[in-house]
C-alpha cells in the first residue's frame, strides 16, 4: 500500500492543480466563451469521442494490466509487447471509421435531433477518436511501469490549459467555433505526444514482435485473444452505461443546452473522485500481479484499506464542494441559468461515493480466472441504465439522468460484490467504512443551514475554514485512517504533538 500511496498522491498533484484548471474552465470561463448550446456541442463532441474510442481499443487496455507481467523482460524489450499494444487498437480504429464512414449522419441524429447542425466537427470526431485511444493506451502502458505523475501532468494540466486558450480565442473573436474545437483536439493531441516521449524515457518501445515466444506460449495467447476480445464487448458497455445519462438526455430532452446544465453539474462532482482515479492507476497493475501470484488475502487487505481510504478522501471532497454548491453557481457566469444542476451535483456525489469503497472490485474480477463473469455486472448495467436513465429522465429531467446514476451504480456493484464473494472469498468492506459514513452524514447536516455571510467568497472562505478544518481535525483524532494521518502528520508536523 505504501507504493500505491507515495504514487498516488504524488499524481494527485497534477490532478489537483489540474482540478483547479477544470473547474476554472468548466465553471467559469467555458461558460463565459460559449454559449448554452455551443458549449453542450462541445461538451457531446468530447464524450462521444470518449465513447467512440473504447469500441476502438478492442479491450487493449484492459489486456496491458493482465498481460504484461507475462511479458516483461529485464532487457526491456518484452518479446514485442507493444508491437501487439499498438496493433490491436489501430485495427480498431479501422473498423470503427468504415462504420461512422457509412452510418455516422444516423448516429448523429439518434442523439440529438440537432446534432447535425454541427457536423463540420466530424472529420475532428475521427482524429479525436484516434489520439484519445492511443492516450488511454499510453497512459496504462506508464501506470504498468510504475509512473502516472507525468500522464497525470499532461491530461490534467497540459491539455486543460491549452482547451482554456482554444476557448479564449474563440471568445476575442481570433478563431472562429469550428477553429476553437480544432484547438481542443489539438490539445489533446499535445498530452499524447508527452505521454509516448515520457514512456520511452522508462522503456525500450520495441514495435518487433516476437513471434517465437508466442509460439512457445500458446496458452498465453490463446488467454489474451480470449480475455481481450471478452473486455472489449465489456469495455464497451461500460463506457456505455457510464455515459447513458449524456446521451438520453440529449436525446430526450432534445435541447443541447440541458447537456451543458447536466455536464458542468456532472463534472464538478467528478472532482469527488479525482484521488480514486490516481491511486487506482497505481492499484490495479499491483492487483495483476498479486492475482497472478494468487496472494488473495493480501488483495482482500489492499482492496479494503483501499476502499476505506478512497471513501475519506472523496467524502471530504464532496462536503467541501456541496458546502459552497451556491457560492459556486452564484460566481459563476450565467449561473442563474445553470443552477438547475445544482442537484445533478448532489446525486452525481453520492454515486461517486459508493463507487469509491468498491472501486478495487472491478479490477480484481478482471485479474481473476473468473474475469468471464464480469460481463454479467456488464450486461445489468446497461439494462438498468437505459431503464432508469429513460424512467428518470422523462419524469425529472436532467435529475432523473443524475438519480438514475446511483440506482445503476448500486446494481453494478452489487453483481461484483456477488462474484468477489462466492468466487474469490474476498470482502470488500471494513467497520472504518461505517465509522467514515456516519461522521460525513454529521458533518452535511451543516451544509444545509445557509449562507453566513451575503459576500460568496466571504462566506465560501469562512465555512470551508472552520467546517472543513473541523472535519479534518475530527478525522485525525479518530483515527480512521493510519494512512491520512500519516499524511497529515507528514505536512503538519504539529499535529503529531496533539
Amino acid at each position: 500500500m505504501g507504493v500505491i500511496i507515495r504514487q498516488g498522491f504524488k499524481a494527485a498533484l497534477s490532478n489537483y492543480i489540474g482540478m483547479g484548471l477544470g473547474f476554472l474552465s468548466l465553471f467559469i470561463l467555458l461558460p463565459l466563451f460559449y454559449t448554452p448550446e455551443k458549449l453542450g456541442a462541445v461538451r457531446l463532441f468530447i464524450e462521444l469521442g470518449t465513447v467512440l474510442s473504447s469500441f476502438a481499443l478492442i479491450g487493449t487496455h484492459y489486456s496491458i494490466n493482465r498481460f504484461f507481467p507475462f511479458f516483461k523482460t529485464a532487457d526491456e524489450l518484452h518479446h514485442g509487447f507493444f508491437f501487439w499494444v499498438l496493433l490491436f487498437p489501430l485495427l480498431g480504429f479501422c473498423l470503427l471509421l468504415i462504420v461512422l464512414l457509412i452510418g455516422g449522419d444516423s448516429i448523429f441524429l439518434f442523439i440529438n435531433a440537432n446534432a447535425l447542425k454541427y457536423k463540420e466537427l466530424f472529420p475532428m470526431l475521427i482524429l479525436l477518436v484516434f489520439i484519445i485511444l492511443y492516450q488511454v493506451v499510453s497512459e496504462v502502458s506508464c501506470a504498468n511501469h510504475g509512473r502516472i505523475a507525468v500522464p497525470n501532468f499532461m491530461r490534467e494540466i497540459v491539455m486543460r490549459a491549452l482547451i482554456i486558450v482554444a476557448g479564449l480565442l474563440y471568445y476575442f473573436n481570433f478563431v472562429g467555433f469550428t477553429q476553437s474545437v480544432w484547438l481542443i483536439v489539438f490539445a489533446y493531441g499535445v498530452a499524447l505526444i508527452g505521454n509516448l516521449w515520457f514512456l520511452g524515457k522508462l522503456t525500450k518501445i520495441n514495435l518487433r514482435p516476437n513471434l517465437d515466444f508466442i509460439r512457445k506460449n500458446p496458452q498465453i495467447k490463446k488467454d489474451s485473444l480470449r480475455f481481450t476480445m471478452l473486455l472489449f464487448f465489456s469495455g464497451i458497455a461500460s463506457l456505455l452505461y457510464t455515459k447513458m445519462d449524456f446521451f438520453m438526455i440529449s436525446a430526450l430532452q432534445k435541447d443541447l443546452s440541458d447537456v451543458a446544465i447536466y455536464s458542468i453539474g456532472f463534472y464538478l462532482a467528478t472532482f469527488i473522485e479525482i484521488p480514486k482515479r490516481t491511486i487506482l492507476q497505481v492499484a490495479t497493475p499491483v492487483f495483476s500481479n498479486l492475482m497472478k501470484e494468487s496472494k488473495f488475502k493480501e488483495v482482500e487487505a489492499l482492496n479494503k484499506k483501499n476502499g476505506s481510504n478512497q471513501l475519506l478522501v472523496s467524502g471530504i471532497l464532496f462536503f467541501m464542494i456541496w458546502l459552497n454548491i451556491d457560492n459556486l453557481y452564484e460566481l459563476m457566469p450565467r449561473g442563474d441559468f445553470y443552477q438547475r444542476g445544482k442537484w445533478v451535483v448532489f446525486f452525481i456525489g453520492i454515486s461517486k461515493l459508493i463507487d469509491a469503497v468498491v472501486c478495487g472490485n472491478s479490477p480484481i474480477i478482471v485479474n481473476s480466472k473468473f474475469y468471464g463473469l464480469s460481463t454479467f455486472s456488464i450486461v445489468v448495467a446497461v439494462i438498468s441504465s437505459f431503464i432508469y436513465n429513460y424512467i428518470f429522465i422523462i419524469k425529472f429531467g436532467i435529475i432523473g439522468g443524475a438519480i438514475s446514476t446511483i440506482l445503476v451504480m448500486i446494481s453494478v456493484n452489487l453483481c461484483n460484490l456477488l462474484v468477489l464473494q462466492y468466487k474469490l472469498k474476498i470482502n470488500p468492506f471494513h467497520k472504518d467504512q461505517i465509522k467514515i459514513s456516519l461522521l460525513l452524514i454529521l458533518f452535511f447536516a451543516f451544509t444545509f443551514m445557509g449562507d453566513w455571510f451575503n459576500n460568496p467568497i466571504l462566506d465560501s472562505i469562512v465555512k470551508s475554514s472552520v467546517l472543513g478544518s473541523a472535519l479534518i481535525f475530527t478525522v485525525f483524532k479518530l483515527k480512521l485512517s493510519q494512512d491520512f494521518n500519516s499524511l497529515l502528520c507528514s505536512k503538519v508536523p504539529f499535529l503529531k504533538n496533539l
